[in-house]
């Protein structure tokens, strides 16, 4: 079955309906992904407690979003957002984002994750964008594997240790897909074996901005 990961960078003084909206699938969602400040920012923001209580009720796991550049960004600094995320709103756990694929940075994230789980993490999730080295699988509960547009989605392919893990631990983030597209696009991922699909017709630098109309729909009931 698929189900979505919502990468939620818009703000609920802005789309709080989307945030509405994601809170009355929940047996389409997967996992929101809470994005205050390009990560977890100086300070709590409290226009997102609201919404992230709703998706509590309804049973939705939220995970923060922390920037790892690729490996060089400093392990304290990330841990510094990850705790700042616990504290604030009650995460269910992180998704690093930039997460290097490379078999030499194996080891910091590892360390990284085993961190996060000690101060109460549930859910870790990597988001490579491509796929990494087998060995990131035995260290998160999810691989985003895929992160670009219809375009180039179209002719991806999938390396064959992916068949070794179950489809529920992986992501493909897609953007820019014509409307009448998105069936297409979410069979792709199925064939492709990644459970957990996140579908937009939206583009441009920030193409997760808002919850498109077409998304929901686009899903088997």
């Amino acid at each position: 079955m698929t189900r979505l990961f919502v990468p939620a960078y818009f703000h609920p003084r802005v789309r709080r309906d989307d945030w509405a909206e994601l809170a009355r699938h929940p047996d389409r969602v997967r996992l929101v992904v809470l994005n205050p400040a390009s990560g977890a920012g100086s300070l709590c923001d409290d226009a997102f407690l609201g919404p992230l209580e709703q998706l509590s009720c309804a049973g939705i796991p939220v995970v923060g979003y922390v920037d790892t550049d690729y490996g060089s960004r400093p392990a304290a600094d990330v841990l510094t957002d990850a705790g700042r995320y616990a504290d604030w709103y009650d995460v269910d756990g992180v998704m690093f984002d930039r997460v290097s694929a490379s078999q030499a940075d194996l080891g910091h994230y590892a360390a990284l994750a085993k961190a996060v789980r000690a101060i109460g993490a549930r859910t870790v999730a990597f988001n490579h964008g491509a796929h990494p080295a087998e060995g990131y699988a035995e260290h998160a509960d999810l691989l985003g594997t895929f992160e670009g547009p219809f375009s180039s989605y179209v002719d991806a392919g999938i390396p064959r240790w992916v068949r070794r893990w179950p489809a529920e631990r992986f992501v493909h983030l897609v953007h820019s897909v014509p409307d009448r597209y998105f069936a297409e696009a979410r069979r792709l991922a199925t064939h492709r074996h990644a459970a957990n699909v996140y579908l937009t017709d939206q583009g441009g630098p920030n193409p997760w901005h808002c919850l498109p109309g077409s998304l929901l729909a686009s899903l088997p009931s």
